[in-house]
């Protein structure tokens, strides 16, 4: 991807398809959806793509309660057999409503299955009012030509892209996820990627990211903000959310 792509994005409501609106609000309420999704403007969003590098944190930047969240999660993972490799958190976010975010990265003993655990905590504005937050558990396998994922994350924005095939399993039970996984993975009848180190991983990663990025861009997923919409959406940011 041309550097020149990376920067600061909006989300582009409009640009969704029927399936992506009837995941996140359902089948019921899909023609008020459509209705308020036609007319929305887009939403800022920060930075992208969000690579490896970009990403990448210490364990202490992560704020008490994502790591209070995570703690349970992560021995569940490291009982399943892997091991820490990292720990994330996106920080040049533009989004008003966002409050919290952060992410551990995970590899088996095998070095075929990447795990993740994303953390992340939204305001919902009215009439709702309150802050809501999401644990995401996903375990992706890399084959020849398709990335094989689950994870609990059922209202996901966005259709997978076309080389990704993803099972969404609503849970927040991590063994009960990784069995579904794994039983996919053997009915691919094909042996998964093995990374050779961290950096191979870090590497697959960057490249993927960027794929589904460009991809989306090329859907009108995402709209590159000029500078004055990024001056505007940062003096729009809460108080207790560090500025991009």
């Amino acid at each position: 991807m041309p550097m020149s792509d990376a920067g600061y994005y909006k989300s582009n409501p409009r640009a969704m398809s029927l399936r992506e609106m009837a995941r996140m609000r359902g089948w019921l309420r899909l023609p008020l959806t459509y209705s308020v999704a036609r007319f929305a403007a887009p939403i800022p969003e920060g930075w992208m793509p969000q690579t490896w590098a970009e990403l990448e944190c210490t364990e202490a930047e992560l704020s008490p309660q994502c790591l209070k969240v995570a703690e349970p999660y992560r021995e569940m993972f490291c009982s399943l057999g892997f091991g820490e490799v990292g720990f994330k958190k996106g920080r040049r976010l533009l989004n008003p409503h966002h409050r919290d975010n952060g992410g551990i990265n995970f590899l088996d003993r095998g070095r075929r299955y990447f795990g993740q655990l994303i953390y992340a905590k939204f305001h919902a504005p009215p009439p709702v009012r309150r802050d809501r937050e999401q644990m995401v558990i996903g375990f992706t396998a890399v084959f020849e030509k398709k990335v094989l994922s689950c994870s609990n994350n059922t209202k996901t924005a966005f259709d997978a892209v076309p080389w990704h095939q993803t099972v969404r399993i609503a849970s927040n039970d991590v063994a009960g996820i990784y069995r579904h996984f794994v039983d996919a993975v053997v009915r691919h009848k094909e042996k998964p990627r093995q990374f050779e180190d961290l950096q191979a991983l870090q590497n697959w990663f960057d490249q993927d990211v960027e794929r589904v990025f460009e991809h989306r861009l090329r859907r009108k997923l995402y709209l590159r903000m000029n500078d004055e919409e990024v001056v505007s959406a940062r003096r729009k940011l809460p108080p207790l959310l560090p500025k991009a």
